[in-house]
């Protein structure tokens, strides 16, 4: 984990690390590195599979408001506690074939041991799998059987399958649609939302708070 204990307003001129161009040489990151916005500024966000958590805003009681966002450019998700970044994790939205909608949805159920009917493995009456990628839909062999693919920690945002759950992450995307998130992550956030918390797909990045950027100690 990459954690955060600080939090610091009146930065407003810094940039905000979505936006600055780390390509260049002489790139340094401008933030303290206890912040979220000094993660989010590495080089290598993009790439990485680490996550950013920060207990105080997990911990924190009463919660005024908790949202999640999700950034398709980016596969990385953020968790949002009063405003700011709680969590910023690793995730694989859907491939092309299936991709993820953008839109505003909500958390609308929740199961911890959940298995989709839609996707899954198909197996001969031997029991040996033919099919790793198999929908429910295709025929199933004599004397053999469709297995859904285990999605522990499921959060439906839609009845059309669209979903939050455990899953092999890739830093591109590699899903049916749903978003597939590490299993460390899919259980804080199981833990931590309810039904009717708020959760935002969009493209672009969400910028940094202003209250989560520090300047570097010169």
């Amino acid at each position: 984990w990459a954690s955060c204990a600080l939090s610091g307003a009146g930065h407003a001129a810094l940039p905000d690390p979505c936006a600055v161009d780390k390509s260049v040489p002489e790139y340094k990151i401008p933030f303290h590195p206890s912040t979220y916005a000094h993660f989010v500024a590495r080089k290598d966000y993009r790439k990485t599979y680490d996550v950013y958590k920060d207990d105080t805003l997990l911990n924190r009681q009463p919660k005024k408001s908790r949202k999640i966002f999700v950034c398709l450019d980016e596969q990385r998700g953020q968790y949002l506690v009063d405003g700011l970044v709680a969590m910023d994790f690793p995730l694989s939205s859907g491939v092309k074939a299936y991709p993820t909608k953008t839109g505003d949805y909500a958390v609308i159920s929740k199961k911890e041991d959940h298995t989709s009917n839609l996707y899954g493995k198909m197996y001969d009456a031997e029991g040996k799998c033919i099919n790793y990628n198999a929908e429910s839909t295709d025929p199933v062999p004599e004397g053999g059987r469709f297995d859904g693919s285990p999605m522990p920690y499921w959060q439906r945002l839609t009845n059309a399958g669209l979903g939050l759950h455990v899953g092999k992450v890739r830093r591109h995307p590699v899903s049916h649609g749903c978003v597939r998130l590490p299993r460390n992550v899919a259980e804080i956030l199981y833990r931590q939302t309810s039904i009717g918390t708020p959760v935002t797909i969009r493209k672009t990045p969400l910028p940094v708070p202003e209250a989560q950027k520090v300047p570097a100690v010169q």
